[in-house]
């Protein structure tokens, strides 16, 4: 039976204590013969994901507050630690998945596990470290923040220069890390996956992996089928937490995006497509050219002209380390992807479509530029500028 938590934090703490007693415990054999001789290592590792597995259900749903918080700072702090619990976890289901598999052949045996026991200890570490700041600090550290003063601008219209400039090289950093993280997501998925799997992947409902996950048991040991029910438990709430950055309201829109998407550049055969799609969907063109008329109808403040530019900027430093997180989930993707369970490869690339279409929609609200009104992770670029220089009705 899973415990009941009160709050988020209360699930976290010991979320993390069961990571790090796994970090702490032996890697489990891998091979056939090896877990004839050594099940209790095999069945440990199986007993705390297990664990893990359960506190993480209750942690999707304990999120949610946060994801509907006002204060735009919770929603940027809990998207950026559900990442880092996915990354791990997928890292986990991804070593259960080993287990059910059976075991590879030949010498390479002990160097696999000890790269995948490794990856898995770097994957604990890494959200640790991300979970030890409070969901209220935000994205960024407190000193990432306290930028140095600078003097006010000797006039309006340079006041007003900054703000443009600043406005052009946020949305153009936004942009490219979607260009490069994205970019390097839909190349998986068009060029080094099968299609088959992708067709699938884009229409892959929560349902869906549980049946395609629940075929692969039979025929499987006790042990093996162990290892492949938790495996299910683990991958359904890394699904959860994707999508729960992607919202319920945003799902059918970002399916048919990144479907269209995918056609697209499977049809033309090349990934420079991609930067040309994301130009489209931000038009950060006409954003510049709305600036304007939000510019000349400003106050002629050139204090706090100086102001909004650099909270404009803070914008695109807290996207970079965002979407620096989404790569750790593509890198566990793609060791996922080697497992040969087709079944298991057909949820992995369910999961990588969900990811792609929340690196696209997510780089499109912290643009902030009528994007659509189901994505509210954060105050966009856009919405910063508006809020602080448009007068309100």
């Amino acid at each position: 039976m899973n415990k009941t938590y009160g709050s988020y934090e209360d699930a976290a703490q010991d979320y993390l204590a069961r990571f790090r007693a796994l970090r702490e415990a032996p890697p489990p054999p891998i091979s056939e013969a090896a877990l004839g001789a050594g099940e209790v290592d095999a069945g440990l590792l199986i007993d705390h994901a297990d664990e893990i597995a359960g506190i993480s259900a209750s942690m999707v749903v304990l999120a949610q507050d946060y994801l509907e918080a006002p204060d735009p700072t919770l929603r940027e702090g809990i998207s950026g630690q559900l990442l880092v619990q996915a990354a791990a976890e997928l890292q986990l289901a991804t070593e259960l998945l080993q287990i059910a598999e059976g075991e590879p052949q030949g010498p390479s045996l002990e160097a696999a596990r000890e790269t995948h026991a490794a990856a898995l200890r770097d994957a604990i570490d890494t959200m640790e470290r991300v979970m030890q700041s409070p969901v209220s600090h935000g994205l960024l550290p407190a000193a990432a923040l306290e930028r140095a003063p600078q003097p006010v601008p000797p006039t309006l219209d340079a006041a007003k220069a900054g703000l443009r400039q600043a406005t052009s090289t946020s949305a153009a950093a936004i942009n490219q890390r979607v260009r490069e993280v994205g970019g390097d997501i839909a190349w998986s998925l068009v060029f080094q996956t099968q299609w088959a799997a992708v067709v699938d992947g884009v229409t892959l409902l929560r349902g869906d992996v549980a049946k395609l996950l629940e075929s692969v048991k039979h025929g499987l040991g006790s042990l093996f089928t162990r290892a492949m029910t938790t495996a299910a438990k683990t991958l359904l709430n890394v699904y959860d937490k994707l999508m729960a950055l992607l919202g319920k309201d945003a799902e059918d829109q970002a399916r048919k995006t990144v479907k269209t998407w995918l056609d697209q550049l499977k049809k033309q055969g090349k990934i420079d497509l991609f930067g040309k799609l994301v130009d489209k969907l931000y038009r950060v063109d006409a954003l510049k050219k709305d600036l304007e008329g939000w510019l000349a109808a400003a106050p002629a403040d050139r204090g706090k002209m100086q102001d909004t530019a650099q909270a404009v900027g803070v914008v695109s430093d807290k996207f970079i380390v965002l979407v620096g997180r989404m790569s750790l989930v593509e890198n566990v993707i793609s060791l996922a992807k080697l497992i040969k369970m087709p079944q298991v490869l057909a949820v992995v690339a369910g999961l990588q479509v969900i990811l792609l279409a929340v690196v696209i929609y997510t780089g499109f609200d912290y643009i902030g530029y009528k994007q659509p009104s189901f994505m509210n992770l954060t105050k966009g670029v856009a919405e910063v500028i508006q809020e602080s220089l448009v007068p309100q009705a």
